[in-house]
């Protein structure tokens, strides 16, 4: 037998990121289309694609946004995020979608950030002259070392309470705490609440009917990695508007 006249032919295998996937996404009129796009496709690359098909005019307000309506949030999926991660979280009998719709606020806080924070709401450290200007602002939040300290009420309740009642939130790189005397920042009164590196913010649609919220505007910091000491510390705090 001729061993060198032989061919084993091996199935091509398809490195991950070229592999495809099929998403869903509904437009502002309720109507929805099916792509087949790459697993590593961003927020962005997706509202560029569909602009395209839709022959929409690119005015750089086009975003996508991840709608869970069964329990009244979403959020604007940012331009960097990969689309297919986002999906893997949802359940797979949800009503999750990804729609397709203008945010003419976008790119705002690049634009004009010192609309978003109020003077009285905003202690930049070392900075003996207070709030900085617009490019002094945005530096400081892109550095890595330094970032300015957020701090202001918000309406909370405990877990298993219906009472909502007025907390001292303070917002930090380390994370959002809350204190447990009065507008002490004090770190024995600063207890921890929640970290961002593995948790998305997301608007509240229905705050009141949903969740009796005693204003029309909340937020919910939705977890999706934690440890047990990690989940034992949030089911004992207070929560801001809606825990998922």
């Amino acid at each position: 037998m001729n061993f060198s006249a032989r061919r084993v032919t091996l199935p091509t295998i398809t490195p991950l990121f070229l592999q495809k996937r099929v998403i869903k996404v509904y437009n502002e009129n309720e109507t929805s289309r099916a792509l087949e796009v790459p697993s590593d496709i961003t927020a962005r690359d997706v509202c560029q694609l569909f602009i395209l098909k839709n022959h929409c005019i690119d005015d750089h307000s086009w975003t996508l946004y991840e709608h869970l309506p069964y329990i009244g949030i979403e959020r604007t999926i940012e331009d960097h995020e990969p689309v297919i991660e986002v999906q893997s979280r949802w359940g797979m009998e949800t009503e999750s979608r990804l729609c397709f719709r203008k945010n003419y606020a976008k790119y705002e806080f690049f634009k004009k950030p010192l609309d978003f924070f109020p003077e009285h709401m905003v202690t930049v450290a070392d900075d003996p002259n207070g709030i900085p200007n617009h490019s002094q602002l945005v530096q400081t939040f892109l550095s890595s070392s330094t970032c300015p300290e957020i701090h202001s009420y918000l309406y909370a309740k405990e877990q298993g309470k219906k009472s909502w009642k007025k907390v001292y939130f303070v917002l930090r790189r380390s994370g959002l705490y809350f204190s447990n005397k009065g507008t002490s920042k004090e770190p024995r009164h600063l207890q921890f609440f929640a970290e961002f590196s593995e948790s998305d913010v997301y608007c509240l649609l229905a705050g009141r009917k949903m969740y009796g919220a005693p204003t029309d505007y909340g937020f919910c910091i939705k977890v999706f990695f934690f440890n047990v000491s990690s989940l034992q510390l949030v089911s004992n705090s207070l929560l801001t508007y809606l825990k998922c």
